[in-house]
């Protein structure tokens, strides 16, 4: 009952801030799997090569497929670390600015997206950032309701896609320059 009047609540800023250090956590997760997926994806890359050259197109088709859907997850993983990334940074730039009632819906939206798009990829993290979301919600109610009239609802939304499709832009410029390009064995003439 004291933590619904706001007795025991902490104050507004220390909310942000671990709301800030919780987000940041997560991207540091997120970095390491995809660093994990990105190990994996070379190995396999190796083998595909080693089966190449050994002329066992069956063997490296396998490895190339394989190949592919980890690059998948690792695009997805990237992206949704990079879309924390940029919210992190707005979350600690209205912090600093008390621009809060107006930069917190699109937070919130791409916290939520990331949240989704990552769940079965990462239920931990998914999880995490459900929690986030809600002590956003928080934050929100604490710095009143003047968020509703300060822009309007559509613009909150275009805000968190704005950040998710830069944030799909950069994973797949990243992703590219990262993994070696893929060719299907079965495409290249065998050695007669």
């Amino acid at each position: 009952m004291e933590d619904k009047l706001g007795v025991h609540q902490q104050p507004l800023k220390e909310r942000l801030a671990l709301a800030s250090y919780r987000l940041r956590t997560l991207r540091n997760k997120m970095e390491s799997k995809h660093l994990m997926l990105q190990a994996r994806d070379k190995e396999l890359f190796d083998k595909c090569l080693t089966a190449k050259t050994s002329g066992d197109s069956a063997r490296a088709n396998l490895y190339a497929e394989e190949c592919a859907e980890t690059r998948k997850i690792a695009k997805v993983i990237l992206q949704c670390e990079l879309a924390i990334e940029q919210v992190t940074f707005k979350l600690e730039t209205a912090e600093m600015v008390g621009d809060l009632a107006f930069m917190m819906h699109p937070i919130k939206n791409v916290v939520s997206m990331v949240g989704q798009q990552i769940q079965h990829l990462m239920p931990e993290v998914s999880f995490e950032l459900n929690q986030i979301n809600e002590s956003l919600d928080g934050v929100v109610t604490s710095a009143g309701e003047v968020t509703e009239t300060a822009s309007p609802a559509g613009s909150f939304t275009t805000e968190a896609e704005s950040i998710l499709k830069e944030a799909d832009a950069l994973a797949e410029q990243k992703i590219k320059s990262r993994f070696p390009e893929i060719q299907q064995a079965s495409r290249t003439p065998q050695p007669t």
